[in-house]
C-alpha cells in the first residue's frame, strides 16, 4: 500500500491557516510510521513519528473524551510526541503538541467543523482494519 493510499489520522484545519496533520507514511503489524506536521500563518514544523497499536487504542479513547465535551490528553507523558486537547469558550480545539526531546511546545487554536469527530473517527478505523489485515 502506498502513501497516497493511506489517510492521515489526524486532519485538523481551520480557514486562517492553523492546523495539525498526523500523516501515515507507512503501515506495518508493528505500528504505523508517519509524521505530525503543524501550520499557521507564524510557525510551521513537522517531526516524524511511530504509532502503536496502542496509540491507536488511545486515540479512539481521546476522541470520545472530545466527543463527550471534555480536555483530554494523547501519548502523555509518553515516549513520543504529546497531544493535548482543549476547548476554549468559543467551541474551538486548543491543540498543544508537546516534544519533550527537544523541550518544545507548540499551540494552536483550530476552529475545526461539525464533522470533524465523525472524519477522525472513520479515519482511525480505517487505519485500524489495514493495521490488522
Amino acid at each position: 500500500m502506498t502513501h497516497a493510499d493511506l489517510p492521515d489520522l489526524i486532519h485538523l484545519a481551520d480557514d486562517i491557516g492553523n492546523s495539525l496533520v498526523l500523516r501515515v507514511t507507512e503501515l506495518d503489524p508493528e505500528g504505523l510510521t508517519g509524521e505530525i506536521e503543524l501550520a499557521s500563518p507564524f510557525v510551521n514544523g513537522r517531526i516524524r513519528t511511530r504509532v502503536s497499536p496502542e496509540d491507536l487504542a488511545e486515540w479512539e479513547t481521546v476522541l470520545g473524551d472530545l466527543e463527550r465535551g471534555d480536555n483530554t490528553a494523547w501519548r502523555e507523558g509518553g515516549r513520543a510526541i504529546e497531544l493535548w486537547l482543549e476547548w476554549d469558550d468559543h467551541d474551538r480545539l486548543v491543540v498543544s503538541t508537546i516534544d519533550d526531546d527537544s523541550r518544545v511546545t507548540v499551540e494552536l487554536t483550530i476552529d475545526v467543523d461539525e464533522s470533524w469527530l465523525d472524519d477522525h473517527y472513520k479515519r482511525l478505523d480505517t487505519l485500524q482494519k489495514l493495521q490488522s489485515a
